[in-house]
């Protein structure tokens, strides 16, 4: 049988650096912990250096180390005392110890990988096992190695940060780096968001049923391609070719109903060809597998993201998603658990996630807040960004001639209030925004000034 990848001399003078040289300890304890040491004994001794810091003010020494294991019976399991002492016998030890570290940790990786590779080789071998929770979980494990094998430190310090950040600003001041945040399209919003959604943002959209939810989506989506970007939508309650009538209704301004019978007016043909021409064109990828997986929905989000260099994902909606738990297990933990899943995969991916939601039945013809998002209070504790879409369902003959009229003057465009409830880095408010239900789209319309946030002024003027 072939022995697992590892090198004694490398481990033993790592350990006779630390021994040596009081300093040492400080500068490999970020690069590798006591279970990246292959031989039982020298983890031992590793672990009892460790506790000798953490609980003395003392040097680690021979001499000091040596009582410690025998105090606390750990000595033999340490190798006994001929062993330790021959861990200073080489003087040439004494400034590597970081080169030794690095030594160990890239061999105790690989021994991780053999490991992992084993074990997933051992569980695929067994039908019983669902081959896409077995993929999403191998991604997982591996990207844990990954994080675990990054042993610089440098990232830790704030001068590094502050550092990164400048160099941001200057280049952004400069124009040479293009803004990372995915803009909406909608100006008012993108104003609240500072610019748009940012990496890493954890975006919830939610509204009572029929108020619009996946339209606002699918409207945020056309924007955000005619800027090149490119989007992941996971439609779990629409069949992707309904997502693509709404599309195409949405850049064409056709009406849905006209496209999903083929009966055209003079010229509207003509413009939903031209759209489908530039739909085609564009970089979406729509995933239309109803109750997906969390698991799968995961593993799909990191291929798209690692091959497609996707740049915004969308959910509809997050009740659809199935986290794999107990038929049993009450609701609000179902929710909590895709909700907190979905947070950790949008700093994973480092893109912003939008996830669609429901609010309960009790904000009826109220505007909604925080405490009526459907199911879980997590989605709230969990989300840098929380929107609600609200209307009225039942208008008046007055309100009704209220209606925003649409791009040819008519007053088309029922009044929709985004009221933006919760913003991690920003400000909160509310804004106007027009339903076009032929079309199942949703436009700008003029605002009331107080809905405005003010223009920062340039201060490079």
């Amino acid at each position: 049988m072939r022995t697992a990848p590892h090198n004694d001399d490398a481990e033993k003078a790592l350990l006779g650096a630390i021994l040596m040289n009081e300093e040492a300890y400080d500068s490999v304890s970020q690069l590798v912990s006591a279970s990246d040491f292959y031989h039982p004994a020298n983890a031992e001794i590793f672990v009892a250096i460790q506790r000798m810091k953490e609980t003395s003010s003392f040097a680690v020494d021979i001499i000091t180390l040596t009582d410690f294991l025998r105090k606390n019976g750990k000595l033999d399991a340490a190798g006994g005392l001929g062993y330790i002492s021959s861990l200073t016998e080489s003087e040439s030890i004494y400034s590597n110890a970081e080169q030794y570290a690095s030594i160990v940790k890239e061999l105790s990786l690989r021994r991780s990988m053999i490991s992992i590779s084993s074990n997933m080789a051992e569980l695929a071998g067994d039908d019983k096992n669902d081959v896409y929770a077995l993929l999403d979980e191998s991604e997982t494990r591996l990207m844990k190695l990954s994080e675990n094998g990054s042993t610089s430190n440098e990232s830790y310090a704030v001068s590094a940060a502050v550092t990164d950040l400048m160099e941001r600003i200057q280049l952004k001041m400069d124009g040479k780096l293009a803004d990372d945040a995915v803009a909406t399209g909608f100006s008012v919003l993108d104003k609240y968001c500072n610019g748009g959604f940012h990496p890493e943002d954890y975006v919830v959209i939610a509204a009572r049923p029929s108020i619009g939810k996946t339209a606002f989506a699918v409207s945020m989506i056309r924007n955000m391609l005619s800027d090149s970007r490119n989007i992941a939508f996971f439609s779990l309650e629409m069949p992707a070719r309904q997502i693509t009538v709404r599309l195409l209704a949405n850049i064409s301004r056709v009406e849905a109903n006209k496209i999903t019978n083929g009966d055209f007016g003079e010229g509207e043909f003509i413009r939903v060809m031209d759209a489908a021409n530039n739909l085609y064109s564009k970089s979406l990828y729509i995933v239309d597998v109803p109750n997906i997986k969390l698991g799968d929905l995961s593993a799909k989000a990191r291929s798209l993201k690692r091959e497609k260099k996707i740049d915004c994902i969308l959910i509809d909606y997050i009740g659809l998603v199935d986290p794999g738990l107990d038929q049993r297990t009450p609701r609000h933990e179902v929710i909590a658990t895709v909700s907190k899943s979905l947070k950790q995969l949008a700093r994973e991916l480092k893109i912003p996630i939008v996830v669609l939601c429901q609010v309960s039945r009790d904000s009826e013809e109220r505007e909604p807040i925080l405490s009526n998002l459907r199911d879980s209070g997590s989605i709230e504790q969990d989300a840098d960004i929380v929107m609600f879409l609200h209307r009225k369902r039942v208008l008046t003959e007055e309100e009704k001639s209220q209606n925003a009229k649409d791009r040819d003057g008519r007053p088309v465009l029922q009044t929709t209030m985004v009221i933006v409830a919760k913003q991690r880095n920003g400000e909160t408010g509310s804004f106007k925004v027009g339903y076009n239900a032929a079309t199942t789209s949703f436009e700008e319309v003029q605002q009331d000034s107080v809905f405005f946030k003010p223009d920062a002024p340039d201060k490079r003027k």
